[in-house]
């Protein structure tokens, strides 16, 4: 039904028969497009805080003074609106009597006649949504005009209205994903966008009024941060949110029947582009698709298919039914002779069961053990939790800044502990999704046996029908040359085609293979590419800096800024000038280079403490008032640094009057402070508070920092000796290591050890011309090795390309046989000359055989497909758990240095806070020990009533069998009428059954369990028996029997309801042809009635079989002179309007509360445009039940605003005020 009421799926997909009065029924499943996934995959990083860059604070300061940007409705609010025209009686009376014989005629939504109150929207908001850091739209209830230039940020709105009533990032033709919809100059700082969209909710109609109130309020997040909200939320009229269903957002769309992603309702750009210059197929489509009608053919060829599988499935199980038959009869006989082995079955039942309570009492005990344990534990952590208040209470801390660095400390200890057990249930969840990848492969195995069988049974059948047409021709002798000759081309035909199809899985096989060379040697491609890239960047950054230290001045002895950057002498000349007049407001150093300098003695630790400082440390400039940044970014923005260039640090002015008092290294090891030299005490204490100088060791080798330093407890856990100490650097090459949880953690450095402090300006250049040799012998090596790769990805593709063309070779054949072989046995069954012998029995042979072969083929695919689709999940699983273990990594790090800073605010609190911190983590040591008890006691107390209700599980089948035994005794052999004991025991059953003390171990009867079944399966081998258990048989004849009946009633199901799918779809789609016809008379009176408002007249032709929809014009509707029926006549005004009139009279035919309409206006000159937009106003004013939103590029002044009228001027984009900047400009498209 086109008012797009959406109800449940026609009963075909079930098979199950429709009721007639579900005719009116429409599908209206709609798909969430969403690409982003998860959102901006990647590790969440904790880091320092950083000083905002340029377009961040400009950000702030419009934020701080316009903190919402709002869009003026232009025109006095208390203006009346003009009177809508006068409808004609005639018109209007044909109109009512079609509407009174609608099947339509029951909607309701928004009754004609009064103002919309539920579905219109009310306000929208955006932050950070394409190119709006912060707009909100507050719309009227009836007509709304939203215009201004290109790039402004008109259809941002449609598609924030879109995005956040469930429509995909495809659907608005804007991206391709929702992370590209992010608007891109909010910088790295931003973490997504958010939208909102108020909606009307009052009157009959709303959704839960009780819940939602007067207004529901939709919101979409898009996140770019991994761990971020991504979806909806529903918030009723107080801002309370109420819901993050998407159901429940499908359910109030459905109650309000908002259709964003219909193109009446919504019509975008794109569609109204395709819609006003297409053809008459074009707009015979978009009638289709706009009124459901497409949905509902859909629908009904989809019940058709549905018809045809259960007539095809009821045919199989016609044919398979026999072998069920001689199955039940071949497995009762079976049963039959097990129930002779029944006392040896008691006795075995019997060891079952002691079996079972020896291993409850067995897991019993362990189950009591752990919990002594887990008393012991609790107890000690009771003592510790005492031990802890005790040591708080020492503390007085009052310090803000140690206040806020503890505070991040136990965030980051929480976030490490559900890092950890983030991981840990990684691990299981991966060791249980390779589970069914397995047993997967186990099947394929089976089915690749099995499909082998197949095939020599199909050769063995072949071999017997060319035995029988060989008689046939000798039998017949030479009266019969003509049919010997039919018969040979028949054997021969049949003989290659055999040949040509056992080629095809081969040649499949070969192009699959190659397929996924090509496939997984793409990945490699684009990483060679982006290293190739990525130094060729770095020679760039190499070029530039030699550059500016060959311009830069000075003699050979001489100190050169430009080594720690090509920005670091201009931007320094720049503070100098702004220093000498006085623009600071507080003291500025920089580079912080060119204060350090090496201590005398030291020089051969110079190389790995500057890898220790590590990249971008030394070109830093520092400042301590908050007016200075502003400052220093202006001069950088003046001599052109990037966002990474001479980047600054800020740090409290206290920080600025003297150094750091740092420990002295450990002895018999140095540290990058005793190496280096710092003169000024800015620089110093930058160095000490963002590259961590003072807790980096320097060594000479690998083994001397491990003897000096390195420490081992008693339980293997490994530690840094001296404290402070958190890294430790050693020569030849710059590595590090460090302890981590109790662990040794190496670190390789793979940029190479460098020398920029200490050195003159002419070693600097030689050094520099190194590294630039050095870039250029690794660029050489990239592009070999893309060529490389490049060569092996055109390999795979010819291969991939030749195996295709040689499977399609082979396919083509065997389609050509198969014809050929069809003739020749038409003409055989048309000869009447010569009797033939009949081989058919042979061939239906041949014909079951290719139809196992590939019944099973298609289950080794099936079986091949599964593996193939859940190997990406073990993949990504894999790849989560790599992940998560990095950012534990990473929390350690932080924590660490969170650590090592708090050390230093503290000072004479030292000693209290370790003892406070020792004391803290042998609780949390405890803590943990007593959770990893909590599971170990659960998992005890798991197994054991496991093992506990699987033993009295076999004590009740003891029990069972010894009273069917003497039943059975007593009753020749049957259980009399009346006697039958259940074979499941009931829940209140086993919970009576008391526990049995036996005297062995569990090993013991185990053992006597495999000797009475040993002796079971003698005396079933001295009855020619196969099966071991007698349930099993007794089962296997029972299932059997049940599978034959349910296979009888499946077959006679499967018949009904093929007929009454078949009777319910011929009604389904005499209905659908009644809603084409009623549709297409209302959308003719609608564009009727719309063009008698400017005094003319039309008509729109249906040619429902060629699937055209033309227009029919008369321009004068007294004149019917004035009439034709080529569009392209008209002028620009008259076909615009027209064109509109059928958008107007195509809504007609829905209950969608509001309408917008994108660059309706496109291709028209500005006089059919003025008279577009009047006209689109009068109709929109006067349909006061629904809302309409138009966005142009166009002036609207002409139009006239008022209560029900509302016109929104959108600000000039921001790049058409930069002078020079990139212009954009609207064409006037003219009317031809």
């Amino acid at each position: 039904m086109v008012t797009a009421k959406r109800v449940k799926r026609a009963a075909a997909a079930e098979a199950s028969p429709v009721k007639e009065e579900e005719a009116e029924e429409v599908v209206y499943d709609k798909e969430n497009e969403e690409n982003s996934g998860g959102g901006g995959g990647g590790k969440k990083k904790r880091s320092k805080k950083r000083l905002p860059s340029d377009d961040e604070e400009d950000y702030e300061a419009e934020s701080n003074n316009d903190e919402e940007e709002e869009l003026d409705a232009g025109g006095d609010e208390e203006a009346p609106a003009s009177p809508p025209p006068k409808r004609s009686k005639k018109k209007g009376a044909n109109k009512a009597a079609a509407l009174a014989a609608s099947p339509l005629a029951d909607r309701h939504v928004n009754p004609t006649g009064k103002p919309a109150e539920a579905g219109i929207i009310s306000k929208v908001y955006v932050e950070n949504f394409m190119c709006h850091r912060k707009l909100s739209v507050d719309l009227c209830r009836n007509v709304n005009f939203i215009h201004g230039q290109n790039g402004s940020g008109k259809s941002a709105i449609l598609a924030a209205v879109q995005v956040c009533l469930g429509a995909g990032a495809r659907r608005t033709h804007r991206a391709r994903n929702l992370k590209d919809l992010v608007r891109k100059e909010a910088g790295e700082g931003c973490t997504g966008a958010k939208l909102r969209v108020t909606l009307w909710n009052k009157g009959a109609d709303g959704y839960l009024p009780d819940v939602y109130g007067d207004y529901i309020t939709v919101e979409r997040t898009i996140s770019l941060r991994s761990g971020g909200f991504n979806g909806y939320k529903l918030l009723d009229c107080t801002g309370k949110e109420q819901s993050r269903s998407k159901k429940d957002l499908d359910a109030m769309l459905d109650q309000l029947n908002i259709q964003v992603e219909n193109p009446v309702a919504v019509l975008d750009q794109e569609e109204a582009k395709k819609f006003l210059t297409g053809k008459a197929e074009d707009k015979y489509a978009f009638f289709t698709k706009a009124t459901e009608l497409e949905r509902l053919d859909n629908c009904y060829a989809s019940i058709q298919d549905n018809i045809l599988e259960q007539e095809a499935t009821g045919a199989r199980a016609k044919e398979n039914i026999n072998g069920a038959i001689e199955n039940t009869k071949k497995l009762k006989q079976e049963w039959e002779q097990f129930q002779q082995l029944d006392k040896l079955e008691v006795e075995l039942q019997d060891m079952r069961a002691k079996f079972g309570w020896s291993l409850h009492e067995e897991f019993d005990g362990t189950l009591q053990a752990e919990l002594k344990k887990e008393q012991k534990f609790a107890r000690s952590l009771e003592k510790r939790k005492g031990e802890l208040v005790e040591a708080e209470k020492t503390l007085n801390v009052t310090d803000d800044e140690e206040i806020e660095l503890k505070n991040q400390l136990t965030a980051l200890a929480e976030e490490a502990s559900e890092a950890a057990e983030g991981c840990s249930t990684l691990k299981n969840e991966l060791s249980e999704a390779k589970a069914p990848l397995k047993q997967k492969e186990r099947d394929r195995g089976v089915l690749a046996r099995e499909l082998a069988q197949a095939k020599k049974a199909h050769k063995n059948a072949q071999k017997r029908l060319e035995r029988a047409r060989k008689e046939v021709m000798e039998s017949q002798g030479n009266a019969a040359n003509e049919e010997r000759e039919r018969t040979r081309k028949i054997a021969q035909t049949e003989q290659d085609l055999a040949a040509a199809k056992e080629k095809v899985d081969p040649l499949k096989e070969d192009v699959q293979r190659y397929l996924t060379d090509y496939q997984d040697v793409e990945p490699s491609v684009a990483n060679m590419k982006d290293t190739r890239e990525g130094t060729e960047k770095q020679v760039h950054a190499v070029q530039q800096r030699l550059k500016a230290m060959q311009a830069e001045g000075g003699g050979a002895g001489s100190r050169a800024l430009a080594v720690f950057g090509s920005k670091c002498k201009p931007l320094y000349e720049a503070v100098q000038k702004a220093v000498k007049t006085n623009k600071f407001k507080g003291p500025v150093a920089g580079p912080v280079g060119m204060y350090v300098k090496v201590v005398p003695g030291k020089e051969k630790f110079a190389q790995i403490a500057e890898a220790a400082i590590g990249p971008g440390g030394l070109d830093r400039f520092v400042v301590t008032h908050k007016d200075d940044v502003t400052l220093m970014n202006k001069l950088r923005r003046d001599v052109g640094c990037g966002p990474r260039e001479c980047a600054l640090f800020k740090i409290s002015p206290k920080a600025a009057k003297q150094k750091y008092n740092v420990p002295a290294p450990p002895a018999g090891v140095e540290s990058v402070t005793s190496v280096l030299n710092v003169e000024n005490a800015m620089a110093f204490n930058f160095l000490v508070d963002n590259c961590n100088i003072d807790t980096s060791a320097l060594t000479e080798s690998k083994e001397s920092s491990e003897q000096a330093l390195l420490v081992k407890d008693g339980q293997g856990r490994r530690s840094i000796r001296g404290g402070k100490i958190r890294k430790v650097f050693f020569l030849p090459n710059g590595d590090h290591w460090e302890a981590k949880a109790g662990n040794l953690v190496m670190v390789g450095n793979d940029r190479g050890l460098k020398q920029t402090i200490g050195v003159d300006r002419s070693a600097a250049i030689e050094s520099i011309k190194h590294e630039m040799k050095a870039l250029h012998t690794e660029l050489t090596r990239n592009k070999e090795e893309e060529k490389g790769v490049k060569d092996a990805q055109h390999k795979a593709k010819v291969a991939w390309n030749r195996s295709k063309k040689d499977y399609e070779k082979v396919t083509t054949a065997i389609k050509k046989m198969e014809q050929v072989l069809d003739e020749l046995k038409a003409e055989a069954e048309v000869s009447e000359e010569v009797p033939t012998i009949d081989t058919s029995e042979f061939e239906q042979e041949i014909e079951e055989a290719e139809a196992v072969m590939q019944q099973l083929k298609d289950k080794e695919a099936a079986a091949a497909q599964e593996i193939e689709t859940l190997q990406p999940g073990l993949a990504e699983k894999q790849k989560s758990l790599d992940e998560m273990t990095a950012r534990n990594n990473k929390i350690l790090d932080d924590i660490d240095k969170v650590e090592a800073k708090l050390e230093d605010i503290v000072k004479g609190q030292t000693r209290r806070q370790e003892a406070v911190d020792k004391v803290r983590a042998k609780m949390q040591q405890m803590e943990q020990a007593v959770e990893q008890q909590e599971e170990v006691v659960k998992d005890a107390k798991e197994k054991a009533a496991e093992a506990l209700a699987s033993a009295r599980k076999m004590q009740f089948d003891y029990e069972r069998e010894v009273k069917l035994c003497k039943l059975k005794t007593d009753n020749d052999g049957e259980v009399p009428e009346g006697h039958e004991l259940p074979e499941e025991p009931t829940d209140e059953e086993l919970a009576k059954i008391e526990v049995v003390e036996v005297p062995k171990e569990q090993a013991y009867y185990k053992a006597k369990i495999k000797t009475k079944q040993k002796k079971i399966e003698q005396e079933k081998e001295r009855r020619n028996l196969s099966e071991s258990d007698p349930a099993v048989a007794r089962d296997k004849y029972h299932r059997a029997k049940k599978d034959l009946q349910s296979k009888i009633d499946q077959i006679d199901a499967i018949t009904a309801n093929v007929n009454d799918l078949t009777k319910d779809l011929k009604a389904r789609q005499k209905r659908w042809k009644q809603f084409r016809g009623h549709i297409a008379e209302m959308t003719n009176l609608g564009f009727d009635e719309f063009l008698n408002k400017k005094g003319s007249a039309g008509e729109v032709e249906f040619d429902h079989e060629e699937k055209q929809l033309n227009l029919i014009v008369q321009k004068d509707n007294t004149d019917e002179k004035s009439q034709t029926k080529d569009v392209k006549a008209l002028s620009g005004g008259e076909r615009s309007f027209a064109t509109l009139s059928l958008l107007l009279a195509i809504g007609e035919s829905l209950e969608t509360p509001f309408r917008v309409m994108d660059e309706f206006d496109v291709f028209l000159d500005p006089v059919a445009r003025k008279i577009a937009m009047q006209t689109l106003t009068e109709v929109a004013l006067e349909m006061r039940h629904r809302q309409f939103i138009f966005i142009t590029p166009q002036d609207c002044s002409s139009l006239k605003t008022g209560p029900m009228l509302k016109i929104f001027k959108m600000k000039a984009p921001a790049r058409n005020a930069k002078v020079g900047g990139p212009q954009q400009q609207t064409l006037d498209f003219g009317s031809n």
